[in-house]
């Protein structure tokens, strides 16, 4: 399978990539941090003629300031906007460079994030809303992708493995997790490959959660 992955800087997209690549699958790193629409266009069709196609896109990697905890009251207008719009951004300008290409091949895309979007985080406003944010555009992609033969899905993880400090999300489960054990980015692998998959072939719009049963909602 020939996959394009961005976010290889980052350890969750890294290890992501190191799993694909090891269970025999073409990748591609793309760099899309601080790009513009043009810019990752032209990265997206030079990593498909490079790969001969594309079957998957793996999104993944954050700025680092939406990373690091920065208090609610500390957030300006500036701040925020860099944070919210450079991830959404780079979401969009990304899934359509793809499109021609995975309309070729049948293919998919999952986008990678961590549960703060769902549970909200103190001290990451910017990353919890562009979390959610993508997961909604997610679905509004599934969709409109879907009678095209283009399936979309978001996996969210343990937010240890993204955020910098997720103690400092302050998020307060109703019960301890159902798996006992830490979780690793390497846990991802497994997952995407059913995803994109045969077997994951009837999923489409769907968020995947593997935190271990601490984030028990939809």
């Amino acid at each position: 399978m020939r996959v394009i992955v961005t976010g290889t800087d980052q350890p969750l997209g890294k290890a992501a990539a190191h799993g694909l690549r090891v269970g025999g699958w073409s990748i591609c790193a793309l760099d899309i941090a601080d790009a513009n629409c043009v810019r990752i266009l032209e990265a997206v069709a030079a990593a498909a003629e490079m790969l001969g196609g594309v079957d998957l896109v793996l999104i993944s990697g954050w700025a680092a300031s939406q990373l690091a905890p920065t208090p609610f009251e500390d957030l300006d207008d500036a701040a925020f906007g860099a944070m919210w719009e450079g991830g959404m951004q780079g979401m969009l300008w990304t899934v359509q460079a793809t499109i021609p290409h995975l309309r070729l091949t049948g293919g998919s895309v999952i986008i990678m994030m961590p549960t703060t979007g769902m549970t909200g985080g103190a001290n990451f406003a910017p990353a919890a809303a562009t979390f959610e944010g993508q997961r909604i555009l997610m679905k509004a992609a599934a969709r409109q992708l879907g009678p095209q033969g283009i399936r979309i899905n978001a996996i969210a993880v343990g937010s240890e493995l993204v955020l910098h400090d997720a103690d400092a999300a302050d998020v307060h489960y109703l019960a301890p997790p159902a798996i006992a054990g830490k979780q690793s980015a390497d846990d991802v692998v497994e997952i995407i490959s059913f995803l994109a998959g045969a077997a994951g072939r009837y999923l489409s719009g769907q968020t995947i959660t593997i935190d271990g049963g601490r984030w028990l909602a939809p």
